[in-house]
């Protein structure tokens, strides 16, 4: 069922086919048929089944499918009902059809549609007749069982590609990337802190094809939490663990998301052996101390995320981010200083719960992009150790040179 040339060629030439595709139906052209596979339908008892539709196309010039010569569609499958088991109108008949050797069909659908004068009419493009189908067969379906998808696609394709990401990586592939974006693969990262950046840096990267993404914090969602953290993490989250709820909205993304409710002290950070990277997003000054001296030190490459946000005497806020990284020697040259803070601020208002994500958003970026220059998906130029962003001179400055 794997789309081949002569399927891509098709969805070149023709806009509603390549939006089939694109949304995550699981499409394909076989034996001069067009196929949709998987497609939710339900049997005359309500219950939720799956097949496959085929329609013969008229080709023409350069592969353009041009109107239908026939009302009739083929299906491999059972009699699809509609809700209560009554028949659907598109008067099913047996038909064992041949599309290739191993596929062969179990009916044949009939439905043609109605002119302005209530005359039988036959259909104007392709696209209209396998939108109608679709309608009459999937509509049902859908609508009786709200999770049901006619996308089968999308799992089968995210398969293809050999990584924990559940969706197939059609954005790397569109723009020619896949080499690139393949740098991740087998890398085992992890985030420390999942507050405000934390999230955002998770956010992020679950869109990748890493093998795992480990996340440490011992804190639960607060009401303030929610105004921090990317996607629709709502009421019920409050109160939950913060790693394992994050972990579970966003295994919706990638398989390997593993939530560890822990916070790394001396006691436990041999849990970090082994790692390919981590990003440190704690708002604790000698805890972030600690986990990048033994991160260095160990080897692990890190990038450390900071942020400040202070009141200017107009009463409006100034806000500055950092990221310090990624070795011993970015560690060696900010230890102790503004870029790699050992200490507390006393006054700041950002250890004020105040409410800035798109800070913290930028902070993650500034990271991720740092991450991914690591690991050369992003050139690098120059081998700064700390970035800093402000927000009211709209001015970015780096370890040895104004930007």
């Amino acid at each position: 069922m794997a789309c081949d040339s002569v399927f891509l060629e098709l969805a070149s030439r023709n806009p509603f086919v390549r939006d089939l595709h694109e949304l995550g139906y699981d499409a394909d052209f076989v034996g001069g048929y067009f196929v949709l596979y998987g497609l939710p339908y339900l049997d005359q008892t309500g219950a939720l089944q799956h097949g496959d539709l085929f329609s013969p196309v008229n080709l023409g010039a350069d592969y353009v499918i041009e109107p239908p010569s026939t009302h009739q569609v083929w299906w491999r499958g059972g009699r699809p009902r509609a809700m209560g088991g009554a028949a659907l109108g598109i008067s099913p008949t047996t038909a064992a059809v041949q599309i290739v050797p191993d596929v062969v069909t179990d009916l044949a659908f009939s439905l043609k549609l109605l002119d302005d004068n209530h005359q039988r009419r036959s259909y104007v493009s392709f696209q209209e007749k396998i939108e109608t189908y679709l309608d009459v067969i999937v509509g049902p379906a859908m609508a009786a069982h709200p999770s049901a998808t006619p996308l089968q696609g999308i799992d089968r394709r995210a398969a293809e590609q050999g990584s924990p990401l559940r969706f197939p990586d059609t954005s790397s592939a569109n723009y020619g990337i896949n080499d690139i974006a393949d740098r991740l693969r087998g890398k085992k990262v992890a985030i420390i802190g999942l507050g405000g950046t934390g999230s955002c840096i998770l956010d992020f990267i679950v869109r990748t094809h890493l093998d795992s993404i480990m996340l440490f914090d011992d804190d639960k969602i607060h009401v303030h939490t929610l105004f921090r953290i990317p996607g629709p993490i709502g009421r019920n989250a409050i109160g939950k663990s913060k790693v394992e709820a994050l972990a579970q909205y966003y295994d919706t993304w990638h398989a390997g998301v593993t939530p560890v409710p822990e916070r790394i002290t001396a006691d436990n950070v041999d849990r970090l052996q082994g790692l390919d990277f981590v990003f440190v997003s704690v708002d604790d000054g000698p805890a972030r101390r600690f986990l990048v001296d033994w991160l260095t030190s160990a080897g692990i490459p890190c990038v450390d995320c900071g942020m400040g946000l202070n009141r200017s005497f107009g009463g409006a806020l100034n806000g500055v981010v950092r990221i310090t990284g990624v070795d011993r020697g970015a560690y060696d040259r900010t230890v102790d200083t503004p870029y790699l803070p050992t200490v507390n601020p006393k006054d700041a208002e950002y250890r004020k719960q105040a409410q800035i994500i798109e800070l913290n958003a930028l902070n993650a970026a500034l990271a991720v992009v740092r991450f991914k220059q690591h690991f050369g998906l992003y050139e690098r130029t120059d081998e700064a150790a700390w970035y800093t962003f402000e927000t009211a001179s709209f001015e970015a400055d780096a370890e040895g040179r104004n930007l």
